[in-house]
């Protein structure tokens, strides 16, 4: 009986051993994922930014080629930027002027020939420029920018100064 019961685990033994042999190789799930900044609130959920040059603007201050308006100072705010956002990065798009004024933006209003300048701590932001911010404690970025109407030759025809600038960010 002994040997009966022998034969039979080692049976049982070989037929276990060759089991594990018939069972499939093992899959591998790849699991990914991205966390990723979650956008801030820009310009208090206002799709547009207005910055007035003035109504007013003498078109004899703009007689010599490379004049331009006083700066108007403005501010482009973003607010209630995620815990974990800790850079913001800004890039301006728009339409470049004609040379030899293409790192600044075409007007298409009347008043000609002018060219729309914005700027940041006295830097041109041309077509495509970037600025980048960190994210300060109470949780909003704020970009100090100007903008002023610039003649290349003088001698600007009055009319209306109109140039549409795109902001689009990036969040880190």
């Amino acid at each position: 009986m002994k040997a009966v019961v022998k034969h039979v685990l080692l049976v049982l033994l070989a037929m276990a051993m060759g089991y594990n042999n018939a069972i499939a190789d093992p899959v591998n799930i790849n699991i990914t994922g991205n966390v990723v900044a979650s956008p801030c609130v820009v310009n208090n959920n206002n799709s547009d930014l207005n910055v007035d040059l003035g109504t007013s603007i003498q078109a004899n201050t703009l007689e010599t080629a490379g004049a331009g308006t006083t700066p108007k100072a403005f501010n482009l705010l973003l607010t209630s930027c995620p815990v974990g956002t800790s850079n913001v990065t800004v890039t301006f798009t728009g339409t470049a002027a004609a040379a030899p004024q293409t790192n600044m933006y075409l007007n298409t209003g009347v008043a000609t020939p002018l060219a729309v300048e914005l700027s940041s701590g006295g830097t041109i932001l041309g077509n495509s420029s970037t600025l980048t911010q960190a994210v300060q404690a109470d949780r909003t970025v704020t970009y100090a920018l100007s903008a002023r109407a610039v003649t290349p030759t003088g001698n600007v025809m009055p009319g209306s100064i109109i140039a549409l600038v795109q902001a689009n960010f990036t969040y880190n």
